[in-house]
């Protein structure tokens, strides 16, 4: 990704975003990649130079509170609807009406917040691992014990809202990422679904081994923005949701908008055991009007670990539906 393509926007907020913007070659349209955690827009370095040479625009943001974005410490700051607005107003300032959406992890829920808030913005929707949800309910002491198969996991969340989890990853940066970005899907089962694990793993600097489909270069980069950046300020994105910050503004939208209206296209990762497709396929098939699936034999980074089928997907995907 070019550094060159990268530029500074700030929304009315008052928070500046870090975005990556190559613009579209006439007729092709415009892909608006939204990360999850603990990622940046790095996390689409396998997507941004296929579609770029294709002639398809690209908009990458760091979301508020990862990479070069602004960090607030309010955790108000990152309510649903505000960071919904703020990527609306990231796209104004770029001169774009409709771009297709694509989301990831937390980038699945920010699209499904734009999805019901500003669909008129978006030519069609791409949910990767973790599909469209109308609202995301999470209390860790709801049901502390029990694992759960959907894609909001209590367990490793009551690590991740701690005050001193940022700091903590920052200091066992390699254990981290090597639970992130694990050789072994499955271990997620152990340590993210599991009351405790996760924590444990991370503060006792246990190291798992990554996954081989994770070049040296690549996870050296993931390492130098977790340490550079730090992941404090985008731990929010949980804390704020786990106190509520969402409910709100969850109880004023209207169930009408959870209606897809334009084409979609989910894409499981089969191997995942947080986001897993039996969560979030019925929702798409419920909620979507133009629906096209698909599943890759990958765990959670399904971007990264099935780059070049999930890039023909979507190249193939984009050409069936009207721009």
């Amino acid at each position: 990704m070019d550094a060159a393509n990268y530029r500074t926007l700030t929304v009315s907020r008052g928070f500046a975003y870090n975005v990556y913007h190559a613009p579209a070659a006439p007729g092709q349209p415009t892909l608006l990649l939204l990360h999850g955690f603990p990622s940046t827009s790095y996390d689409w370095h396998r997507q941004v130079p296929f579609f770029q040479s294709r002639g398809v625009g690209v908009v990458a943001p760091d979301l508020l509170g990862a990479g070069a974005s602004a960090k607030p410490s309010d955790p108000l700051a990152f309510r649903q609807n505000a960071m919904a607005h703020d990527v609306v107003e990231l796209l104004d300032a770029l001169g774009l009406h409709r771009v297709v959406g694509v989301g990831h992890d937390w980038g699945s829920v920010l699209l499904s917040r734009l999805s019901m808030l500003h669909q008129d913005r978006f030519a069609g929707c791409v949910w990767l691992g973790l599909g469209f949800l109308p609202v995301v309910v999470s209390r860790v002491e709801d049901n502390p014990d029990k694992p759960s198969a959907g894609p909001i996991v209590p367990a490793y969340w009551e690590f991740f809202i701690r005050k001193d989890a940022g700091e903590a990853i920052r200091q066992n940066a390699d254990s981290f990422l090597q639970l992130v970005y694990a050789q072994d899907p499955a271990c997620w089962s152990t340590y993210l679904l599991t009351k405790g694990k996760t924590a444990e793993l991370v503060e006792n600097g246990t190291l798992l081994g990554r996954a081989d489909w994770l070049s040296d270069e690549e996870y050296e980069q993931l390492k130098r923005d977790l340490v550079s950046h730090g992941v404090g300020s985008s731990l929010l994105w949980y804390t704020c949701e786990y106190s509520g910050g969402n409910r709100e503004d969850n109880s004023q939208i209207s169930t009408d908008a959870f209606e897809i209206k334009v084409p979609a296209l989910y894409v499981g990762a089969s191997k995942d055991v947080v986001a897993v497709e039996s969560f979030s396929l019925p929702l798409m098939q419920k909620y979507a009007t133009n629906l096209q699936t698909a599943s890759l034999p990958a765990g959670h980074w399904v971007q990264v670990e099935c780059a070049d089928e999930l890039n023909s997907i979507i190249e193939k995907w984009l050409s069936t539906i009207s721009l």
